[in-house]
């Protein structure tokens, strides 16, 4: 079993590849956010949460896509989430968490995120912080 995440494992700068506790976290996150996040209408699967994000951080562009005989379509480039810096995978998880702490603020219809041991733990977050926080919730 691989040891906690703390804040010191995924707060990173720079622009160093990112680190393993980092790419666990961003897994762990979007993996909370594809079972409890209906994102304006469609079911994102875990990856599908972590390229948004990684598209989000990296700005990829869309563009039209080669016409094979059905028309163009659309296609986005930009990177993969394996290829995030340090400092941008430390974005892509903050937004994550920010994505399901309000989802309101992206106009979504939805509670937010009731987050995983993992993610609950890397944010420092206790059980009695829950509790807490759900009795002052109205």
């Amino acid at each position: 079993m691989p040891k906690p995440i703390t804040e010191r494992d995924w707060k990173l700068s720079g622009n160093a590849k990112c680190s393993d506790a980092q790419r666990r976290l961003l897994n762990a996150a979007c993996g909370d956010l594809a079972a409890q996040i209906n994102w304006h209408g469609f079911r994102l699967s875990k990856d599908d949460f972590r390229h948004l994000l990684a598209g989000t951080v990296l700005r990829w562009r869309l563009m039209p896509g080669i016409d094979v005989g059905q028309g163009p379509g659309f296609i986005t480039l930009g990177g993969s989430s394996l290829e995030l810096s340090r400092s941008e995978c430390t974005d892509a998880i903050t937004l994550a968490f920010h994505l399901g702490d309000h989802p309101d603020e992206q106009r979504l219809k939805c509670k937010p995120v009731t987050w995983c041991d993992v993610v609950r733990g890397a944010r420092g977050i206790s059980d009695a912080d829950e509790e807490l926080a759900g009795r002052y919730a109205a």
